[in-house]
């Protein structure tokens, strides 16, 4: 899906926040990073769950942003293994709206936010806002 660059006059203040982002897509990592880098302390891009649980350390003030898969398994289960390991970060999934039972399961692991794709660029930055706003 072709994403268009947010305009500057869309543009939050600068949070503190390290925004971690699992996405498996190029395209979506890029346009991620062009809607949060000029409003974050840092965007933090990992392929899959596997490359986000081998960073060590995940700093605790940072938050995560999570695509789901089609079946909505992999960021259910990368939730489940960082709140395993005592990890309790603020989590929002991106899914498409098939993945209802996903965003029930991961909001009862504590993540704070599911949006359901496609999203704007004022939805994601709203959320990673209201997320960061938890974090120390």
């Amino acid at each position: 899906m072709a994403r268009t660059m947010p305009p500057k006059a869309c543009r939050v203040g600068r949070m503190k926040a390290t925004v971690y982002v699992v996405d498996p897509d190029p395209d979506e990592r890029r346009w991620i990073e062009s809607v949060l880098a000029p409003s974050v302390a840092a965007v933090v891009f990992f392929a899959d769950a596997t490359a986000l649980l081998a960073h060590a350390p995940i700093r605790q003030d940072a938050l995560l942003v999570a695509a789901t898969e089609p079946c909505g398994a992999g960021a259910l289960e990368l939730v489940r293994e960082l709140r395993r390991r005592g990890v309790s970060l603020p989590v929002i999934a991106l899914g498409p709206h098939t993945a209802f039972r996903t965003a029930v399961d991961i909001a009862r692991l504590e993540s704070t936010d599911f949006l359901e794709r496609p999203i704007t660029a004022r939805q994601l930055r709203a959320a990673v806002h209201k997320a960061s706003k938890g974090v120390a």
